[in-house]
């Protein structure tokens, strides 16, 4: 787990909750400094300093501010980088 919250440190996320994936729903993304690519089939999301790659189905950003990003859509896969 310290590990895990190293990475996250790291990353610059501020909690190890930095995003929660329901796969048939969407995402949940906290501390994002913005989004690099937006298609209905990628979306790159900035954390920090890294970048983080929702691929999947019919995506879209819900919502968008604060800090806290929402990704409504099918989720197939999270990347870092």
């Amino acid at each position: 787990m310290e590990f895990l919250n190293q990475l996250l440190r790291e990353a610059g996320a501020d909690t190890l909750a930095a995003f929660t994936v329901v796969p048939t729903f969407g995402a949940y993304f906290k501390s994002v400094k913005g989004v690099g690519e937006y298609t209905s089939e990628k979306i790159v999301v900035i954390v920090g300093k890294n970048a983080i790659s929702v691929a999947g189905e019919q995506l879209c950003i819900a919502q968008f501010g604060g800090g806290d990003l929402f990704v409504r859509g099918k989720v197939l896969s999270v990347t870092l980088g």
